[in-house]
């Protein structure tokens, strides 16, 4: 059965060569969520950095979904909520401990009726305690966050985050379409 169906997209494919590379049409509208969850899901965001700055980490995961996966800005991927809310408490014993964090920006961009991502330009201001971390002063990232409307609630189901690199934040709207990468000398 799997050879069938194997020589019939070879044949297709030979037949059609252009076939398969034209990008698939959608006469289905982006989906628009309502004002009230529009503010919910921004709502999210600074929720998220109110409890950052007050190091409440069990109202910060409160936001989450239970199965929530997060990426933080060193890399670690941490699943579940209990999980998420014992590395940041961790941290917040440490090197976050004198942390705070203010939304600069936020873009949203549903992409399903109860999906949501929104991408929010963080700032963090560190006063370090912890011997072992020697980062200070103001540290900006992006965070990327996937957001489901699950039992008529809003939550966090996925974060990443990234520091910002001030040369590559120039070139955030690319001019170099083409190929996606600075020309050879820009800085």
């Amino acid at each position: 059965m799997n050879r069938i169906v194997l020589a019939t997209l070879a044949v297709a494919a030979a037949v059609l060569p252009g076939a398969a590379q034209q990008p698939p049409t959608s006469t289905t509208p982006p989906p628009v969520l309502s004002a009230d969850d529009t503010a919910a899901v921004r709502g999210l965001v600074n929720d998220f950095a109110d409890a950052w700055n007050r190091h409440d980490m069990k109202a910060m995961h409160d936001l989450d979904t239970d199965d929530v996966e997060w990426v933080n800005v060193v890399g670690q991927h941490w699943r579940g909520k209990d999980t998420v809310r014992r590395g940041h408490t961790a941290i917040h014993k440490g090197m976050e401990a004198k942390t705070s964090m203010s939304v600069e920006s936020t873009s949203l961009h549903p992409i399903a009726p109860n999906v949501a991502v929104v991408v929010a330009t963080l700032h963090f201001l560190r006063t370090p305690t912890d011997p072992l971390y020697t980062g200070t002063g103001d540290t900006k990232t992006r965070g990327s966050f996937t957001m489901v409307k699950r039992d008529g609630v809003w939550k966090i189901a996925q974060f990443q985050n990234t520091v910002v690199d001030p040369k590559a934040e120039l070139d955030d709207v690319p001019s170099f379409a083409e190929t996606g990468f600075s020309p050879p000398g820009n800085p």
